[in-house]
């Protein structure tokens, strides 16, 4: 049982999220007249409108600059629309990778009040990237929930990490979890292999247990997780990529979901993990392809066809022969539910045209990236597309551009 407690984190160089949010600017004047500008404005002179739409109720804060180099940061963090003498911070210290940044400034704690009515602490830290002549600015969460206890006769620390400004910290396939042994130092960012998503089901060396939360956090109270060695027998899959003659394929990556429980989301090591018996999914997996040339191409898969793990038996998940769909609806109702899909419309009726690359097992293909070895380049496909009219002649044909 992890008795977890809420940690404010110091700075970059301290225990960090390593990924980074930004919020853009909405088209209009309501930040210059949000009472917390307008209280920040009548104290400084040169300064820079920041935004972070999913804060509940601070939406906007300010960069103070000096000789166009920021040198304070002001966030509301009573959300009161005014400005008092602890919502001022100064750069946070850096040193390491992150000395390389313009600036890097962290909040004191503050609450947030949850969709379910509850107060929780948090703490967000800003970072200030140098673009040229110009300073690009992105948010991060800066808290982590953390509790130690004995797993398996050693001792060990769990970290809960927020699913990024959705504030939570125990939200099933969105929040992020590290169990390391408890005299490991938490600082810097803990890499992409030691991390997982949170899941209701862990491996942890090589054993399964069953991951279950009580209680619940708020600004006066916190969560416990408690690990129970999971008893159910266990089965095999493999999971290969089938290709068409000549073309080498490799799994470099692969997520698997629960397919009746989305709580169960695992990182197997390879592709012939053990696991519980139970159905589940290929719902991420990250895979390359080369031919005999000096071009790699990695590509996204998402969202296999379910499959069973029975007892002392062997599953076989076949990936690959994508094949493209074009589907066809109405551009009004392209944000509907279930929106129509067509194969004839009326002269003049605006279509929108949406590609889909599946492969034999469902999965679908998305992100196709060319990698040069040569130069060690990347370099995004452009898709192109061809319009015909029903005698086979072209109405349209043009490469597709990002956005």
């Amino acid at each position: 049982m992890f008795e977890m407690k809420y940690r404010g984190l110091s700075g970059p160089d301290d225990l960090n999220y390593g990924s980074y949010w930004s919020f853009g600017t909405p088209n209009d004047d309501t930040g210059y007249k949000d009472p917390f500008v307008l209280a920040v404005k009548n104290q400084v002179k040169e300064c820079t409108l920041i935004y972070n739409g999913p804060l509940p109720r601070a939406h906007w804060s300010i960069v103070e600059l000096k000789d166009k180099k920021p040198v304070a940061f002001y966030f509301d963090l009573n959300a009161d629309g005014k400005l008092s003498d602890d919502e001022k911070f100064l750069p946070a210290a850096a040193s390491g990778s992150s000395s390389s940044r313009a600036c890097a400034f962290i909040t004191s704690d503050f609450l947030i009040r949850t969709d379910d009515r509850r107060e929780i602490p948090f703490r967000v830290m800003l970072v200030g990237n140098e673009r040229g002549a110009e300073i690009s600015y992105l948010w991060s969460p800066a808290c982590v929930l953390v509790g130690q206890a004995t797993l398996a006769g050693q001792p060990m620390r769990l970290v809960l990490f927020s699913n990024g400004f959705g504030c939570s910290f125990t939200e099933f396939g969105q929040c992020d979890i590290v169990l390391l042994p408890a005299e490991r130092e938490l600082e810097g960012y803990i890499p992409y292999y030691m991390r997982n998503t949170l899941s209701s089901l862990i491996c942890q060396q090589g054993t399964f247990y069953r991951l279950k939360l009580q209680g619940t956090h708020t600004s006066n109270s916190t969560i416990r997780v408690a690990l129970e060695k999971d008893a159910t027998p266990t089965g095999r899959a493999t999971i290969g990529v089938t290709g068409q003659e000549g073309l080498k394929t490799r799994l470099t990556a692969v997520r698997l979901q629960g397919a009746k429980d989305a709580t169960i989301q695992l990182r197997p090591e390879n592709a012939q993990p053990t696991l519980p018996v139970g159905q589940y999914r290929v719902s991420y997996g990250y895979l390359t392809y080369e031919l005999q040339s000096n071009d790699k191409w990695n590509v996204s898969i998402r969202n296999g066809a379910p499959f069973d793990i029975k007892a002392a038996d062997m599953a076989r998940v076949s990936l690959g022969q994508p094949a493209l769909s074009i589907r066809a609806v109405e551009e009004k109702d392209r944000s509907a539910d279930n929106p129509k899909e067509r194969s004839t419309y009326a002269r003049g009726t605006a279509i929108y045209l949406s590609p889909q690359i599946k492969g034999k097992a469902g999965e679908v293909y998305t992100q196709f990236i060319r990698e040069n070895a040569e130069n060690n380049s990347f370099a995004a496909a452009s898709p192109h597309l061809t319009i015909r009219d029903s005698d086979g002649k072209t109405v349209a044909s043009a490469d597709m551009e990002y956005g």
